[in-house]
C-alpha cells in the first residue's frame, strides 16, 4: 500500500479488479481470457473478505510463500544426491529484491508463477518416475495454466514432449548422441514455431504487440518491427538476450531504472553459476531437457515480443527461480560458506556420522 503510490508504471491492477467486481455481481467481464480468469480468481477472494486490493495482495503472499516448494523439487530431481541442504536456495526464492515486490501486489503474477512452477514439477515428476495416475491432474493444471499464462501453457507443453522424447529414446535403448539430440531440438523448435504463429499470433498481431509493448519510459530496441517471418527468426535470439539480461548500463536514465538495473546484476551472476553447476554436476538426463527446453523456449518466446525491461522484470521471475534450480549446487556452496563463517551447520549434519560432516566442512572451506 505504501510502495505502490510512488511507482510510476500503470498496470493491470485496476483491470483484474473490475473484473472481479463484474463477477461478483452478475455481469460478464468485457476484459481478455487472461484478465478474466485471474479475475475470477480475484472475485472468489472477494466474496470470502471483502471487495478491497489488498486482500489480493495479501492472498499473493501467502501463495508466494508457497513457491519454494517446487524449486526444491526440481532442484533435488535435477541433482539427486548432490544437494544435502536447499536453505540458501529456499531464501533466495523468498527474499530476491524485486521478485519479492512483484509477488505482493495484486496482481497475477504470484499465481501464475506458482502455477507455473508446479506444473513443472508435475511433468517432470510424470516422466521422471513414470507415474501415469499423475497424468489427470497433470493436464488439469496445464489448462489452469494456460487460462492464466497461454504462452506458458504452450512452452510447458514443448518441455513435456521433449522429457517424453527423452524417456522413450531411453526405453528403447537409442543413444543419445549430440546429432540425435540437435535433431529432436530441432523438431521442437519448428513445433514451437508453428504454435507460436498459428495458435497465439498472426503476423500482423505480433508486430501490433511489438508496437503496444514499445510504450513507456523503459523501451528497448525501440521502432523494431518484423517484415517477414525470417526477420522474426533471426531476431529471436538476439532479442532473447535482451528479454533475460535487459536494462543494460546504457538504459539507464532514472532511479527506477538503476532499480530495474539490480535484477540483470543477479541475474548475470545466477547464469554464471548454473553454468559452473551443469558442468560440474552430474544431472538426470530427463529433467535436463525438459528445464532447458522449458527456459530456452520460455526467454525467446517472451523477447520476440516484450519491448520494455520494466515488464520484463516481473515477465522473468519464473526464468529466474529456474536459473536458481540449475545453479543450485553453488548456492549450496554459498549457504555451506556462510554457514562456515558463522559457525553454524545444518541440521542434517546431526543425522551424519563425523566422516560426513567432515567432508560438507571441507567443500564449505572449498
Amino acid at each position: 500500500m505504501v510502495v505502490l503510490q510512488w511507482v510510476p508504471y500503470n498496470w493491470d491492477i485496476g483491470s483484474f479488479h473490475s473484473a472481479g467486481v463484474d463477477l461478483i455481481q452478475g455481469s460478464l467481464p468485457t476484459a481478455s481470457t487472461t484478465v478474466t480468469s485471474f479475475g475470477t480468481f480475484q472475485g472468489l477472494l472477494y466474496v470470502a473478505f471483502g471487495v478491497n486490493t489488498t486482500v489480493v495482495s495479501i492472498a499473493n503472499s501467502f501463495i508466494a510463500v508457497l513457491i519454494p516448494i517446487p524449486v526444491v523439487y526440481l532442484a533435488s530431481k535435477l541433482y539427486g544426491d548432490i544437494l544435502t541442504s536447499t536453505r540458501g536456495l529456499v531464501a533466495l526464492v523468498l527474499f530476491l529484491p524485486l521478485p519479492f515486490f512483484f509477488l505482493t501486489i495484486p496482481m497475477r503474477d504470484a499465481l501464475s508463477t506458482f502455477t507455473v512452477l508446479c506444473t513443472l514439477a508435475l511433468i517432470v515428476h510424470v516422466l521422471s518416475t513414470r507415474d501415469v495416475l499423475m497424468g489427470l491432474p497433470l493436464a488439469c493444471l496445464l489448462a489452469v495454466t494456460y487460462l492464466l499464462r497461454p504462452e506458458w501453457g504452450m512452452v510447458l507443453f514443448l518441455g513435456f514432449l521433449a522429457g517424453a522424447t527423452i524417456v522413450l529414446y531411453n526405453t528403447f535403448e537409442i543413444q543419445t548422441s549430440y546429432p540425435t539430440l540437435l535433431a529432436t531440438g530441432g523438431l521442437l523448435g519448428g513445433l514451437g514455431f508453428v504454435l507460436f504463429a498459428e495458435f497465439m499470433y498472426s503476423f500482423d498481431r505480433v508486430n501490433a504487440e511489438l508496437s503496444y509493448r514499445s510504450s513507456g519510459g523503459a523501451v528497448y530496441l525501440e521502432g523494431m518491427q518484423y517484415s517477414s517471418w525470417l526477420d522474426f527468426l533471426v531476431a529471436a535470439p538476439g532479442r532473447a538476450i535482451y528479454f533475460q539480461f535487459a536494462p543494460f548500463p546504457m538504459h539507464i536514465e532514472t532511479v527506477y531504472h538503476a532499480l530495474a538495473f539490480i535484477s540483470t546484476v543477479y541475474i548475470v551472476v545466477f547464469v554464471i553459476s548454473a553454468a559452473r553447476s551443469l558442468y560440474v554436476c552430474e544431472t538426470d538426463e530427463v529433467v535436463l531437457v525438459i528445464l532447458l527446453v522449458v527456459y530456452l523456449a520460455g526467454i525467446t518466446g517472451y523477447g520476440l515480443i516484450n519491448s520494455n525491461f520494466g515488464t520484463n522484470v516481473r515477465h522473468r521471475i519464473p526464468f529466474t527461480f529456474l536459473l536458481l534450480v540449475f545453479a543450485a549446487p553453488v548456492i549450496q556452496r554459498w549457504e555451506l560458506s556462510v554457514r562456515h563463517r558463522l559457525s553454524v551447520w545444518p541440521d542434517e549434519n546431526q543425522q551424519h556420522g563425523p566422516k560426513q560432516r567432515e567432508a560438507e566442512k571441507l567443500d564449505g572451506d572449498v
